[in-house]
This record gives C-alpha cells, sequence and structure tokens, in this order.
C-alpha cells in the first residue's frame, strides 16, 4: 500500500483529498510528509473512533508508519524511478533526513 502511494504521488497522477493535506503541508514547508501524514492518520483514526468506527492494531500501526514507509520509497525507488538519483533533491515531498 505504501509503495503504491508512493509511485502515484511521485507519478504526479493527481490525489485524493485525504493525501492532499499531507502533501500540501509539507509543499508549504510547515512539517515534514512523514509527520503530516501520522498527524492526519492519527486524526482520521480518532474521529472514525469517535463516530463509532472499529479500531484494531492495524489501524494503529497503519496511522504511525504509513507516512515514513512511503517516504523511504519515495527516496528509494520512486523518485530515482522518476527523476534519476541526481534530481531526487528537487522533488516536493521531504527527501532529506
Amino acid at each position: 500500500m505504501c509503495f503504491g502511494s508512493s509511485l502515484y504521488f511521485t507519478g504526479d497522477l493527481g490525489v485524493s483529498t485525504y493525501d492532499a493535506v499531507a502533501l500540501i503541508l509539507s509543499e508549504k514547508k510547515v512539517v515534514r510528509f512523514q509527520y503530516c501524514r501520522i498527524v492526519s492518520d492519527l486524526v482520521c483514526t480518532i474521529l472514525g473512533y469517535l463516530l463509532g468506527a472499529t479500531v484494531g492494531i492495524g489501524t494503529v500501526i497503519t496511522a504511525f508508519f504509513m507516512g515514513p514507509i512511503i517516504t523511504v520509497f519515495n527516496r528509494n525507488v520512486s523518485i530515482p524511478l522518476r527523476y534519476g538519483k541526481r534530481k531526487d533533491s528537487i522533488f516536493h515531498l521531504d527527501t532529506k533526513q
């Protein structure tokens, strides 16, 4: 799931509203993408729970780790695949750590 997300973010195919929150905040240099993604995933998980959704361990693990794992795939696979190894510093997702 993280690998697929990384590929379609990097491919500039458009993103869903849910994914756009973290991308826009990271583009504005508010906070790194992985942290924006963790916060947005946690907010949605908490809202879902408060509205009656079932939250299991898989949901919590996904909320905490999807952003960092997408960042790893962006840096090591998707960005080099699309832009080449020398141009990875120009991509809008925060790839430097």
